[in-house]
């Protein structure tokens, strides 16, 4: 359930981070987005997320997923736990994945529904990176913590496709 938690908080956060300003289309959001593997729960990271997290997002029209790496054999990895994290450079993994569900867009950030209770998150944009933070009432499965989030620019493929 935690992992969950934070997934759906990380993806969300990832889905809206590119609000667009008034008269502008929008920016595609579409695309994989993953936790900086040295950011911590109130942290930014320190090498500006060139090494990102196993577990992320993949947003596609709305419906958000769950995705695992699973080619990974980076061996700095945050508590030396090696292929837990991949250079955000990487030219292309390859993951698992599995359906979420659909994120909405909210005032300065997004809500994301789940478990019964709507949860509120604001999101700014920082150098490389997005900063994700609950706001409002919290939901009981609402974390107090930052998330430090950023789009992979590399190819992926899905295991078993």
């Amino acid at each position: 359930m935690t992992t969950h938690r934070i997934l759906l908080t990380v993806v969300a956060a990832l889905f809206f981070a590119a609000s667009p300003s008034a008269g502008e289309n929008p920016p595609s959001l579409n695309g994989l987005w993953f936790s900086c593997e040295y950011a911590h729960s109130q942290i930014p990271p320190e090498d500006g997320c060139v090494m990102l997290d196993d577990d992320g997002f993949r947003v596609t029209d709305g419906a958000i997923d769950h995705v695992k790496v699973m080619d990974s054999h980076e061996a700095e990895c945050r508590g030396a736990r090696a292929g837990n994290c991949f250079p955000r450079t990487t030219d292309a993994i390859t993951v698992s994945s599995s359906r979420i569900g659909r994120i909405k867009p909210a005032g300065d950030g997004f809500t994301v529904s789940y478990w019964g209770c709507t949860q509120a998150y604001r999101m700014q944009e920082r150098q490389g990176y997005f900063e994700i933070a609950p706001s409002g009432s919290r939901c009981y499965w609402t974390r107090e913590k930052r998330y430090f989030m950023a789009r992979y620019q590399g190819r992926m493929r899905v295991s078993g496709d």
